[in-house]
């Protein structure tokens, strides 16, 4: 293992050194500004850094060796070819989602492997859980192609568990273009050890959410069904971390955790485990969750204290070295970004080659395997003409889609057998 990478831990850049850095962004825009060419989506009215960084809560940004990463986990590592790729579709314009001003798509999950060990509570892909794959290395290879050649910031690989279909995720990664997007792997820790994470790091692997759902090790064992979980994921943030990808966790959340007060000695440990990022996720009606009550899950009081928690811990000096905290809820709300799925800003492709608006949301535009990808997405894209300010569409079509299921139509449901509700959503 390389010493020079093995001593890399992110910093957080804040306060005056923040200030110092916008400006220092800030100036090198002047290079989009002189190739309008190359660069005809940057549009400097609809960059006001400053008040969009107040907008999203981002009061510090990680910085992992010489590069910076920005928190929300939407954009690539700056400074990069793929953050310029970014900015020529209108990236930054976050405010014209929908619009020809933003034909970058900000980040895409694609679940490549059917196999998984675990026994997640809250896994999103529990209808789809098999001993084998469907969806051949090749045919990912293309959507990929076809991914980036629309524009996309950030790729994920996911599952499932990814690891286990380790050649295939190494093969994916080395057949793509770095300087195009970012490439992420969404894992449990299973299967990472020092050598596969230097080797996807030479393949070109930007960073690593780890699943961590809780730091009380029997806590979070018993949240993923799987003895030594706990372990395995302290390990792989470990061997990601030294191999110079960064790190950050993602956080299912429960609401034992947040009513208990446990999210600042979940922060403490994050701190200690030197991750990036505190990636926190709502638990939704789909999937293993499907037949949960969606209040039961998470409510109104819970989202309270998470934003809370969100923008004390983003803001204050007191945290200015602790992980940045990334939380989609405060973003997406109705009264700042609204929900932008379907390709406005994410959106997913579940193991068995689905096209689905959100990750938590099990509708289906149509198969990778039966039609053209780019003729799915643009299918898609129609149905989603600008952010939604309305409920989150998990929750809006949660009974719905229960309902299907309760009559033997496993998730995800065909679009066309939503389509009245859909237009009604939108309405």
């Amino acid at each position: 293992m390389n010493s020079s990478i093995s001593n890399t831990k992110p910093k957080f850049i804040t306060g005056w050194k923040l200030a110092l850095f916008s400006l220092k962004f800030g100036v090198s825009l002047g290079k989009y500004l002189l190739q309008r060419k190359k660069f005809p989506l940057f549009v400097l009215k609809e960059m006001n850094l400053f008040k969009k960084n107040r907008m999203l809560g981002i009061a510090k940004i990680p910085k992992f060796g010489k590069q910076y990463y920005k928190a929300i986990l939407r954009v690539p590592h700056w400074p990069s070819k793929a953050y310029d790729h970014m900015i020529a579709n209108g990236g930054l314009n976050i405010r014209s989602s929908g619009t020809p001003l933003k034909t970058q798509i900000d980040s895409v999950i694609l679940g490549i492997s059917q196999r998984c060990n675990y026994e997640c509570k809250h896994c999103y892909e529990y209808f789809n859980l098999a001993e084998k794959d469907s969806v051949p290395v090749e045919r990912w290879k293309d959507v990929i192609k076809e991914l980036q050649r629309i524009g996309t910031s950030i790729i994920v690989f996911s599952g499932g568990e990814p690891m286990l279909r380790y050649d295939g995720l190494l093969e994916l990664l080395e057949s793509s273009d770095k300087n195009l997007s970012d490439f992420h792997v969404h894992t449990s820790g299973h299967g990472v050890t020092e050598e596969k994470a230097c080797v996807l790091k030479e393949a070109g692997l930007k960073a690593a959410g780890v699943g961590l759902d809780d730091f009380n090790p029997d806590r979070h064992d018993i949240l993923r069904g799987y003895p030594g979980a706990y372990q395995e994921a302290v390990e792989a943030l470990n061997c990601f971390r030294e191999a110079g990808i960064f790190p950050y966790v993602n956080v299912c959340l429960t609401k034992d955790l947040i009513r208990s007060g446990r999210l600042w000695d979940y922060i403490e440990h994050a701190k200690d485990l030197n991750v990036g990022v505190m990636h926190l996720l709502e638990p939704k009606p789909c999937g293993r969750f499907l037949s949960e009550n969606a209040d039961d899950l998470f409510s109104e009081d819970d989202r309270n204290i998470v934003t809370e928690f969100f923008i004390e811990a983003n803001r204050s000096k007191r945290h200015k070295d602790y992980p940045f905290v990334a939380y989609m809820h405060y973003y997406e709300k109705p009264e700042l970004l609204g929900c932008l799925m379907g390709g406005l800003s994410h959106f997913y492709i579940d193991s068995l080659g689905n096209v689905q608006p959100c990750v938590f949301l099990p509708i289906s535009f149509g198969n990778i395997m039966e039609d053209d990808f780019l003729d799915i997405y643009k299918r898609m894209r129609k149905t989603v003409p600008g952010p939604l300010f309305q409920q989150c569409p998990s929750l809006y079509f949660a009974e719905k889609i229960k309902a299907k299921k309760n009559q033997g139509v496993l998730p995800p449901i065909p679009y066309k057998e939503i389509e009245k509700e859909w237009k009604q959503m939108y309405a």
